[in-house]
């Protein structure tokens, strides 16, 4: 079986899993909040960041919703993990992102992509392109959580790469 049959069975089983979710939560009610903030390790900054998310369209039964988000992370010593991913000390990451959230209930699949700033003094920088592939949870009290599988395109190659959010759904 090839990597991409590998992945395509995971994504279709976690399709079914949110289909199988969705059909046993009747009585759900999503956040009315059409923003989000949250707390993200690993991920597109590869370290950590907080982020702001906007809802930019939601369908009318709330089966799929395109958001967008920008975040912020700084690096004050090196950090290298697992002989993959190293970030020098003093960098700034800062992640743009956008993705199509499907699902009704309160667990979401996430796909999309964007590109991540990483920065020492503004005036050199390196623009790291990546995509998003994972599952969110959205209560009913707010609490939004997200796992995500991030690969990034990094000197030539693609590193694997997950991320794991914990935030807060709001309105202005």
């Amino acid at each position: 079986m090839t990597v991409m049959n590998r992945i395509l069975c995971k994504l279709l089983f976690l399709f079914a899993i949110c289909n199988v979710a969705q059909a046993q939560e009747p009585n759900y009610n999503a956040p009315s909040g059409l923003n989000n903030w949250f707390v993200e390790l690993g991920g597109p900054a590869q370290f950590y960041s907080l982020n702001y998310e906007k809802f930019l369209y939601r369908t009318y039964n709330e089966r799929y919703t395109w958001t967008a988000h920008v975040g912020f992370g700084y690096s004050p010593f090196n950090f290298d993990i697992l002989n993959t991913v190293f970030i020098p000390r003093n960098t700034f990451m800062a992640p743009f992102s956008t993705t199509i959230l499907q699902g009704a209930g309160k667990e979401k699949l996430e796909f999309g992509g964007g590109f991540t700033l990483f920065t020492k003094d503004f005036a050199n920088n390196e623009i790291v392109p990546h995509a998003i592939i994972g599952l969110r949870v959205m209560e009913s009290n707010k609490v939004c959580f997200r796992l995500n599988y991030v690969p990034f395109l990094q000197a030539g190659s693609i590193t694997h790469w997950v991320g794991i959010s914990l935030g807060r759904n709001f309105s202005f």
